[in-house]
């Protein structure tokens, strides 16, 4: 019986470690969208990960969704400002819902803000004041 010899190292091996080691653009990208949401970007889900690396840095995905839904909602109210149409339901119930979920989200930031306020009034009076005043030009009467 003949034995085969096996070569002592692989070169396709040798070559996709050191195609991977020379590549500019990171194989992955993780960045959170919600709390507990990731999103990876990798040569294999993305034809140019740097690429989108870079418009994911500029505009998050959040970013571009909330963007295109609002354009989206203008085209669709121009379309069926009565609301006739079904095939939009499931779309503008979204939307509602997603303004809900901000202004729930712009009421707590509120809340966090008062809190830090009240935090500046005891260690930093001056600033305290200073923000005060500004708040107050800021808000209509």
């Amino acid at each position: 019986m003949a034995e085969t010899a096996t070569p002592t190292w692989d070169p396709s091996s040798w070559l996709k470690q050191w195609s991977a080691a020379m590549q500019l653009a990171p194989n992955t990208l993780v960045q959170p969208i919600l709390p507990g949401w990731t999103l990876n970007v990798n040569a294999f889900n993305s034809s140019s990960p740097q690429t989108e690396a870079e418009v994911v840095g500029k505009h998050s995905y959040g970013r571009q969704l909330g963007r295109i839904s609002e354009a989206l909602a203008v085209l669709v109210e121009a379309r069926d400002p009565k609301g006739s149409d079904d095939r939009f339901d499931d779309f503008r119930t979204m939307n509602d819902e997603i303004a809900e979920i901000k202004a729930g989200n712009a009421a707590a930031r509120v809340s966090r803000l008062l809190a830090d306020l009240d935090l500046l009034k005891v260690l930093r009076p001056e600033e305290h004041a200073r923000l005060k005043d500004e708040l107050k030009k800021r808000l209509p009467r």
